[in-house]
């Protein structure tokens, strides 16, 4: 996977952009772009695709580059591109490639590790949108005064085992503990009117590297018909149980989905449990081995575990 390109750099550090710029130009000598991020006006960094090395100048990397890019790799099977990912990102291109959906071969990884990404949405609603983000992975500043840097630390990252200070739990979702004290009626009541504030935007979907498979997507056909297009809760609990049914194995944590939710749904818990079982019963995390295939897509039920007790 273009492992020679790039290193994952220690825990906490923060890899130098003159650096970062070299490896992506180094990239293009084989790829016919690269797809990492720049700056932008709006005080956090947007994703980017570099086509040479006078728009490799452009290119940045801080806690605001919190997008999985990996989503755009599916819709580019005919190109050998090269991506700046983080290890979150990584284990979502492996798992893509498990499923056939990336040649690795074709994939020039530009790997670098971080301290933790901001929660941009966060900032902008206590600071406004546009105020100035700086931050070196240790201190914080937004609009040039000084903050607590772990506050506005994404949920996906405190969890992250690859990061200095995190739980090392990949399922750490910050209302685990309040859904773990709640009986099954509440969960339900709980789920329904989160639920309840659903769209139907999409934007789960669309930011998710695992939802490639957009013309048969059950959130759009009518042959078979398995969601209307009402929106309501009903319908929306229906389409994100299918969604988190589907991702059942193939999940690699990027939380993307949450991330992307206008309405602040959190869609990780559910997800992040389903990960948890997953592992619990068949020993396997999306994202690890490329030629490992999920386990429900692998799954021998004369083999399952009930059979053994």
């Amino acid at each position: 996977m273009g492992t020679g390109r790039g290193r994952f750099y220690r825990k906490g550090q923060v890899p130098p952009v003159s650096e970062l710029k070299s490896k992506i130009i180094e990239a293009l000598d084989e790829a016919e772009f690269v797809l990492g991020w720049t700056a932008t006006g709006s005080g956090a960094a947007a994703p980017a695709r570099f086509h040479n090395a006078g728009e490799a100048e452009d290119a940045v990397f801080d806690s605001t580059c919190v997008h999985n890019l990996a989503v755009q790799l599916p819709r580019l099977k005919d190109k050998t591109v090269g991506i700046v990912a983080k290890s979150c990102d990584a284990r979502s291109i492996v798992q893509l490639a498990a499923e056939r959906e990336v040649d690795l071969e074709r994939v020039k990884l530009i790997a670098v590790d971080c301290p933790g990404m901001i929660d941009v949405k966060s900032i902008r609603r206590s600071f406004g949108f546009g105020a100035s983000i700086e931050d070196d992975g240790t201190s914080l500043r937004i609009a040039s005064a000084e903050a607590e840097r772990e506050e506005f630390i994404v949920a996906k990252c405190r969890g992250c085992e690859d990061r200095d200070g995190g739980a090392g739990d990949p399922g750490n979702h910050p209302l685990r503990e309040k859904f773990y004290s709640m009986s099954a009626v509440e969960r339900r009541a709980f789920w329904r009117d989160h639920y309840s504030r659903c769209i139907r935007c999409y934007a789960c979907r669309e930011a998710c590297p695992m939802c490639f498979c957009r013309d048969v997507c059950i959130m759009q056909t009518r042959d078979p018909h398995w969601i209307g297009g009402g929106v309501n809760s009903a319908e929306a609990e229906m389409m994100q149980l299918i969604r988190v049914n589907h991702l059942a194995g193939r999940c690699s944590g990027c939380g993307e989905c949450e991330r992307a939710c206008p309405v602040g749904i959190p869609l990780m818990l559910l997800i992040d449990e389903q990960n948890r079982v997953i592992q619990e019963m068949f020993g396997y995390r999306a994202g690890i081995d490329p030629e490992a295939k999920p386990p429900l897509l692998s799954f021998n039920i004369k083999g399952d575990i009930w059979e053994e007790e």
